[in-house]
C-alpha cells in the first residue's frame, strides 16, 4: 500500500512531456513536484482562476496541491452526440476549449441551457456540476466529470493533445457553517486528464473558507457571453 503513492508520483511526472514542465521537475523547489512543474504554465492559462482563488487566500500556491486520486477512465463514447450544427451551437461553441490539434474539445459548462424566445436567446446557469469531452471529428461526446451540488467545475485548459486539466471546487458540506452562508469551507481541485493512458490524477489545495463557487463560474460564461441575457 505504501508504494501506490509514489508509484501515482512517478506516473504524473511521466505525463508532463510538455515545452517548459519537463525542466522544472528537478529544481527541487516546490512543495509537491508535479504542482511545482505545472505552475509555471498554469500561471498563465488558468490566470483568472487563480487570482479568484488568491483573493480570497493570499498564500494561495499551486504547489501546495496535493494528488488525492489517481484512477483510470473509461472510455464511453457516445456516437453522434454532437450537437454541431443545432439552433445554438453558435454560442455554445463560444464555451468550447479547443484542443492544440483541433480535434477534440473541453465543454466545462456541459449543464447549462439555452432558450430562444420572440427572436431572444437567454442562457440558464442552475448547476456547474458536469464536464464534457467532444470529438470534433468523429462528432461524438463523453462525460469526463459529474457531482453533486457539492462541487463544481470552473476551468478548462488544454497541456497538449492528450493532455488537459479541468479546474474546479469541492465545498464541504459538513461545515458547521453550511448551508446557511457562504462562509463554508471550499477546496480548489485540479483534475489532470491523460487521454492517452486514460487516467485522471485529482489534485487538491488547501481549504478555504467562502472559496469561488458557482457565482465564478457565472461571470466566466458572461466574459464569453458578453451579449447574451442569463435568467
Amino acid at each position: 500500500m505504501r508504494s501506490r503513492p509514489v508509484i501515482g508520483m512517478l506516473l504524473c511526472l511521466a505525463l508532463l512531456r510538455i515545452p517548459g514542465v519537463a525542466a522544472a521537475t528537478g529544481t527541487g523547489t516546490a512543495e509537491s513536484p508535479v504542482m511545482g512543474a505545472l505552475a509555471p504554465v498554469l500561471q498563465t492559462r488558468l490566470s483568472s482562476w487563480i487570482a479568484a482563488w488568491t483573493a480570497i487566500s493570499p498564500d494561495f500556491d499551486l504547489r501546495r496541491f496535493r494528488m488525492t486520486l489517481l484512477r483510470n477512465v473509461a472510455e464511453e463514447w457516445v456516437p453522434d452526440s454532437t450537437v454541431l450544427g443545432e439552433m445554438h451551437e453558435g454560442l455554445r461553441s463560444k464555451l468550447y476549449v479547443t484542443s492544440p490539434d483541433a480535434t477534440r474539445a473541453l465543454y466545462p459548462y456541459a449543464t447549462i441551457s439555452f432558450v430562444t424566445r420572440n427572436e431572444r436567446t437567454i442562457v440558464g446557469i442552475g448547476t456547474d456540476s458536469a464536464v464534457m469531452l467532444i470529438d470534433l471529428t468523429a462528432h461524438r461526446t463523453m462525460w469526463l466529470g459529474q457531482c453533486d451540488l457539492g462541487c463544481g467545475f470552473q476551468e478548462a485548459v488544454w497541456l497538449a493533445n492528450d493532455r488537459a486539466i479541468i479546474a474546479g471546487y469541492e465545498v464541504d458540506l459538513n461545515d458547521a457553517n453550511c448551508p446557511n452562508n457562504r462562509a463554508c469551507r471550499v477546496t480548489p481541485e485540479l483534475l489532470l486528464y491523460d487521454f492517452t493512458r486514460h487516467v485522471v490524477m485529482i489534485f487538491q489545495g488547501p481549504a478555504v473558507s467562502g472559496g469561488p463557487q458557482h457565482d465564478y463560474t457565472v461571470q466566466r460564461i458572461h466574459d464569453k457571453l458578453p451579449n447574451v441575457a442569463f435568467y
